[in-house]
């Protein structure tokens, strides 16, 4: 049986990280991407250069998906330990330590990077196949 603790007396909401934090992170996690979808191309010409390319790909998402992951329990933090999804539903009145995390789970989606990382993953993802495929059928 899980019980659910809440500290609504004083929470700690998180403060936002800077500017050259988010972007450290955001070129992590898009070189890694990029790295990853080369290994299809660089196998062709040099075993040893794909592996490398696997192991930094691979190295860079370790880092980059633990900085999100670290992300997304912040803001559920907020959430459950403010019991923000309960108190909106039921239209509860919000108090001034409700509204800074409300503040800052909607400022840390706004900066967020994310949704630009996901469509350069998913524009490399269609290059790769698209130059393998070449490249399989003697095009390239």
């Amino acid at each position: 049986m899980t019980e659910t603790v809440t500290n609504i007396d004083k929470m700690n909401i998180p403060e936002g990280y800077s500017f050259k934090r988010i972007q450290f992170y955001f070129w992590i996690g898009l070189i890694s991407a990029i790295l990853l979808r080369l290994i299809i191309i660089a196998d062709y010409y040099n075993g040893i250069l794909a592996k490398a390319l696997f192991y930094l790909g691979v190295i860079g998402y370790l880092v980059f998906f633990a900085h999100r992951y670290h992300i997304a329990t912040r803001r559920v933090g907020v959430l459950t330990n403010l019991e923000l999804l309960n108190k909106i539903k039921d239209k509860t009145p919000l108090n001034e330590e409700d509204y800074r995390g409300l503040e800052y789970i909607m400022w840390s989606l706004s900066v967020s990077k994310e949704r630009i990382n996901y469509l350069v993953i998913f524009a490399f993802s269609v290059i790769a196949i698209v130059l393998s495929l070449a490249l399989d059928l003697g095009i390239f």
